[in-house]
């Protein structure tokens, strides 16, 4: 089943490295040091995910994480990859890949020295959404460990790359031109034909629909149960069961709606 859509703009490197980092400490583990190798193998990544329209760790043509890494010529000892898509910031992220027991042992993984995160907005089956991988890696050799002056790049390179979209859409939008999409903190794909923006906000409308109609059922309980006891009429019946259970149904459905988005 697929997650809940959501096109995320306030997901950034730096808020995923920290989060990170500090989940790694409250642990007991040494924090990972952003890799410009690993960076780009991540974002390599998740535009082959939009331009082949699939959420999975192997494309369809067979092609792993690892071939991502190689092609970077990151020589490693270790390495994993996290996906996620469809939050909201980069919190609810983490935690999500903390819940789920595959993801935590790769965050919290002794056997990392390096890491690297791409945050790419894009359109996967028709919607738009967010992308993010985190690649984790341990190189074959110490020379290759990446550097504090290589982290702190990596970081003023996505500052830069956020700074000059967001300069572009501005100039977009202030020309009357629809589209533009709202730019992710590493890397942003910007294909060269875009696929069409939706004519509705798929996110937006499910959640006001769910909403309204979950306050609109919930209330017409709570009058039907004042209104039993005032009259004191006794209603558990077969018909009651049937409508407890349409009951339950709806707040499901609303719960699966309102979920936010979901990591691989």
């Amino acid at each position: 089943m697929p997650g809940v859509l959501g096109y995320a703009s306030n997901i950034s490197v730096k808020d995923l490295l920290e989060y990170t980092n500090a989940k790694r400490r409250d642990s007991g583990l040494s924090e990972l040091r952003l890799n410009a190798a690993l960076s780009a193998a991540a974002k390599l990544k998740a535009e082959d995910m939009f331009k082949n329209q699939y959420w999975a760790h192997v494309s369809p043509s067979g092609k792993e994480p690892w071939d991502f890494i190689l092609s970077q010529n990151y020589d490693y000892i270790y390495a994993g990859e996290n996906l996620a898509k469809n939050f909201n910031n980069s919190k609810d992220v983490v935690e999500a890949w903390m819940k789920s027991q595959s993801h935590r042992e790769n965050l919290l993984s002794p056997n990392y020295d390096e890491i690297g995160f791409a945050v790419v907005n894009g359109v996967m089956d028709g919607y738009e959404t967010t992308l993010v991988v985190q690649m984790f890696g341990r190189p074959r050799t110490a020379s290759q460990v990446a550097s504090v002056y290589e982290e702190q790049a990596v970081l003023e390179k996505e500052a830069k790359a956020t700074a000059a979209v967001s300069e572009r859409e501005s100039s977009v939008t202030t020309a009357g031109v629809a589209g533009g999409a709202p730019s992710g903190e590493m890397s942003v794909y910007t294909p060269v034909e875009a696929p069409a923006k939706p004519t509705i906000d798929v996110t937006t409308a499910a959640k006001t629909v769910s909403a309204v109609f979950g306050g609109f059922v919930g209330t017409l309980l709570a009058l039907d149960v004042w209104y039993s006891r005032k009259k004191q009429i006794r209603k558990f019946n077969g018909h009651t069961l049937a409508h407890l259970g349409v009951l339950v149904l709806v707040v499901a459905s609303i719960w699966f709606v309102l979920t936010p988005g979901i990591v691989l």
